[in-house]
């Protein structure tokens, strides 16, 4: 299978489309997204609002999923989600998610074995100066295309 373009596929999901999230980095299993700190991601005191760190994160973690060559047949959705807060989001906040080499052997083995699985990814989200902004785990759901 070829490696799929992911600029192509954070295009097809309009509300990270019109917060104009950024790949920064992407290898298979390690993907880090950035959204700069402008008034339409804000909160009323100028922050990267709390929905937007999520909207990063999250949008990180598909896309290190989605990186993985053997994951990237699989439909992905996210099923559930915990984050911590750590600091304010006052310049722009890149989120780092990395899938282990075991992560990916357990989704493929569950997947073609029961045709579904849940993976837990833990992602972090740092701001300008390399300070942790928040933890995030997403529980994503992973099972093979109809």
């Amino acid at each position: 299978m070829a490696r799929m373009n992911l600029a192509d596929v954070l295009a097809t999901v309009p509300f990270a489309h019109r917060a104009d999230l950024e790949i920064v980095h992407a290898e298979p299993g390690h993907v880090v997204v950035r959204i700069a700190n402008e008034p339409k991601v804000q909160n009323h005191v100028g922050m990267v609002h709390a929905a937007a760190l999520v909207l990063v994160g999250e949008t990180a973690g598909g896309l290190a999923i989605l990186n993985e060559e053997r994951l990237a047949a699989y439909m992905l959705l996210a099923k559930g989600l915990n984050i911590r807060y750590r600091k304010p989001g006052l310049t722009a906040v890149s989120a780092s998610a990395r899938i282990t080499d075991a992560q990916v052997a357990a989704t493929v083995q569950a997947v073609e074995t029961v045709g579904k699985c849940d993976l837990p990814l833990a992602i972090e989200l740092r701001n300008e100066a390399g300070e942790v902004v928040a933890e995030l785990t997403v529980d994503y759901h992973l099972r093979q295309k109809a």
